[in-house]
């Protein structure tokens, strides 16, 4: 996240018209609402949200949102703007990693320009699934941290990581989100017992999505990212290749541009080494593009 000046923050929450303001450095907090121009352009301001503000002269909301600055991604549900990193829970014990959750997810963040960080959690319990997923996740350059709790090397490392940004987690029930928000970033959110309540519920209700901020970094509350469902984010097949790195870089060799990497002669995807993609990461691709294309298909 870029740093920000004396008359800017980030939007961490918005509730009936008013929004809650956020800055580390020089610290700053406070409540606005937006100038009626967002109002006749239809433009919503959403947490995450870089803004500029001044002061309005009411001592009950004091401050004005002049400006929203330009948006790296929008998110559509979650309602999110400019989230930097995405953060997958995997576990390398139980429950059984879920790989096409997994895909789903990192794609999306790539096409979104967001980072997709892959947390391998339980690793101090049984590392039996440790290496399917690096083989799987490794050759797409995905950073990934084996976390456990006689691992704190790899939990210093990912808290350097994460220094400024806004960040989210996503990934399956039990793998640990709840502890590894904990570990993270301690009291400094835990206090609030929001996040963490919300973290060990079985069933999300509907709410508003806020950002907290934890001493070091952002992290937004996304119960929709468990739920995720490409084709009605909008994501085309030829969007959900170019959410797969090393289909990125191989498909530039392929014969055809429009290749879909799923039959084609000539494919640089379907020829490359299991060191260049996953054989099996590669099926379900081919899998989830299908359902993509499917879709699409039957909408016409």
């Amino acid at each position: 996240m870029k740093k920000l000046t004396t008359n800017q923050a980030v939007i961490v929450k918005g509730i009936a018209g008013q929004y809650y303001l956020h800055r580390y450095e020089p610290y700053f907090e406070g409540v606005a609402v937006p100038r009626g121009i967002f109002r006749k352009k239809k433009t919503i301001p959403l947490p995450g949200d870089l803004i500029e503000y001044s002061a309005s002269g009411d001592p009950d909301i004091p401050y004005v949102i002049e400006k929203i600055l330009p948006r790296k991604n929008e998110l559509k549900r979650p309602p999110l703007a400019n989230l930097d990193i995405l953060l997958i829970t995997v576990s390398a014990s139980l429950p059984v990693p879920d790989f096409y959750l997994v895909d789903r997810l990192t794609a999306y963040a790539e096409i979104l320009q967001i980072t997709p960080f892959i947390l391998l959690t339980k690793t101090d319990i049984d590392d039996s699934n440790v290496s399917e997923i690096l083989n799987n996740y490794c050759p797409a350059g995905f950073p990934i941290y084996q976390l456990g709790f006689d691992n704190e090397t790899e939990l210093l490392r990912l808290k350097e990581d994460i220094k400024g940004e806004i960040v989210a987690f996503a990934g399956q029930s039990g793998v640990g989100k709840s502890t590894y928000l904990n570990l993270l970033f301690g009291d400094s959110l835990m206090e609030t017992g929001e996040l963490s309540n919300k973290a060990g519920r079985g069933k999300q209700t509907t709410r508003h999505i806020e950002l907290f901020p934890t001493g070091i970094s952002y992290v937004a509350d996304t119960p929709g990212f468990q739920t995720i469902n490409l084709a009605e984010s909008g994501i085309t097949g030829s969007q959900f290749a170019d959410g797969y790195p090393e289909i990125k870089r191989l498909a530039a060799k392929c014969r055809f541009n429009n290749c879909t990497h799923i039959q084609e002669p000539g494919c640089a995807v379907l020829a490359a080494d299991p060191e260049q993609i996953h054989p099996e990461r590669l099926r379900r691709y081919q899998f989830l593009r299908g359902e993509l294309d499917s879709f699409y298909d039957n909408m016409y």
